[in-house]
């Protein structure tokens, strides 16, 4: 019952990893530029990513490369400008992992919306945030928290 659980578990994981915010999922990218494949090689060699795209910012004018790949048994995504600079890396953390300052937040603020997605991120900056995604009224709502466990923002999925 416990192997069920855990595959149903990681199962619904990977789908929500999937599956954009909106709710849709996202179109593989089969057209990544050699410099962004190459980069990601270089950081993350023998590993097999799905490429995405998007289109980010204010005016979603900056396009980004996004790779979704298995890093240390852990769903992960490495995000990278056109010219191969990666921006961020993402990688899936269990509740457990968060820190409980994170915890007792959702805990007062969402006592009704359990949490979706946990990750771990890492920026090029050297940057370190907690993203926790809950759904409210179908809509995919991130709360973002320092390392340490303070919040930081709230921003739609």
């Amino acid at each position: 019952m416990k192997t069920l659980l855990k595959s149903v578990y990681t199962f619904a994981i990977l789908l929500c990893f999937l599956v954009s915010g909106n709710g849709f999922a996202q179109r593989i990218e089969h057209n990544v530029p050699i410099i962004v494949m190459d980069a990601f090689q270089k950081k993350f060699p023998n590993k097999e990513p799905v490429w995405f795209r998007e289109y980010q910012g204010r005016f979603d004018q900056k396009l980004v490369y996004e790779a979704r790949f298995m890093f240390d048994n852990r769903y992960s995504k490495a995000f990278y400008e056109n010219e191969g600079k990666m921006l961020a890396f993402a990688t899936v953390v269990e509740k457990s992992e968060l820190p409980e300052k994170v915890l007792t937040y959702m805990k007062e603020k969402y006592p009704a919306f359990p949490i979706a997605e946990s990750l771990l991120v890492t920026y090029s900056t050297n940057e370190v945030q907690f993203e926790v995604g809950i759904y409210i009224d179908n809509n995919f709502l991130v709360q973002v928290f320092s390392k340490d466990g303070d919040f930081i923002k709230m921003t739609k999925g």
